[in-house]
């Protein structure tokens, strides 16, 4: 997807050397504008807090543990009046995948999301002739699946639940319990217990869970995916891409014996 939307409208260049104030040159400015450039600017104005109400949203929507589509955008009626839905949809996302955004690795050290455009402008004088800031997408993931995009705000959400939450939505309990499996013995590093995906996002029965571990069966693609027992006979599950059978093991009495008994 091509970005036309993210070009500023030319504006006459202030002199390099003045005798007047920043808010005079800028008042001067505005008073040389043509209405083209004028009517430009007013149009780039209300994209921006469009896209900013949209990203805003999203944001929230991460803070309470849930990922967005750009569908929702549509629902919401956030496209300025001018600008199909359809429009509006395409045009945020040229946006980010060509703004630098976020990856959905783990976070490493403190991460703040970016503010919304009012808090930024708080306390300024900004009249409607003046180009409001380019959104900081910085913080924004991508998740691609077979229905849709889904975004989330990094520091707002954990890549682990974020994850769960998309492939949960894809639909798909076996490549679910893969991934989780994997990823959970990949950036922690640890094993999963069974009980655990009887909690949020995917609320399984122990036995639905012992089911699609049974289904692995002689599965080449999956012989990684491995489980065992602690000696209070709590059933965990690991992967040997990136643990041990020894470290699975090790990694399972440990949280599911010794931690509970040494917190």
């Amino acid at each position: 997807m091509t970005d036309t939307t993210d070009q500023q409208p030319t504006i006459p260049p202030t002199a390099l050397e003045s005798d007047t104030s920043p808010a005079e040159d800028a008042e001067k400015d505005a008073t040389q504008l043509t209405d083209e450039q004028r009517a430009e600017i007013h149009r780039r104005n209300a994209l921006v807090r469009a896209w900013d109400k949209a990203l805003t949203d999203m944001r929230q929507r991460s803070y309470e543990g849930k990922l967005t589509t750009p569908a929702r955008w549509k629902r919401l009626a956030i496209a300025p009046q001018d600008m199909d839905a359809a429009a509006f949809e395409a045009g945020l996302m040229d946006y980010i995948e060509s703004n630098p955004h976020a990856d959905d690795s783990p976070a490493i050290g403190h991460m703040e999301a970016p503010k919304p455009l009012d808090v930024l402008l708080e306390g300024q004088d900004v009249d409607e002739d003046t180009p409001l800031p380019n959104p900081d997408v910085s913080d924004v993931v991508l998740l691609y699946g077979k229905k849709s995009v889904y975004l989330y705000s990094k520091p707002l959400l954990s890549s682990s639940f974020a994850h769960a939450l998309f492939i949960t939505t894809e639909n798909d309990d076996f490549s679910t319990f893969i991934d989780v499996v994997r990823t959970e013995s990949r950036v922690y590093p640890r094993p999963v217990s069974i009980l655990d995906f009887m909690n949020p996002p995917y609320l399984w029965s122990i036995e639905k869970t012992r089911s699609l571990f049974e289904s692995i069966g002689d599965e080449e693609a999956f012989a990684d995916i491995h489980s065992c027992k602690t000696s209070l006979d709590e059933t965990f599950f690991y992967s040997t891409r990136f643990l041990s059978d020894a470290q699975g093991k090790a990694l399972a009495e440990f949280y599911g014996v010794e931690k509970g008994r040494n917190p």
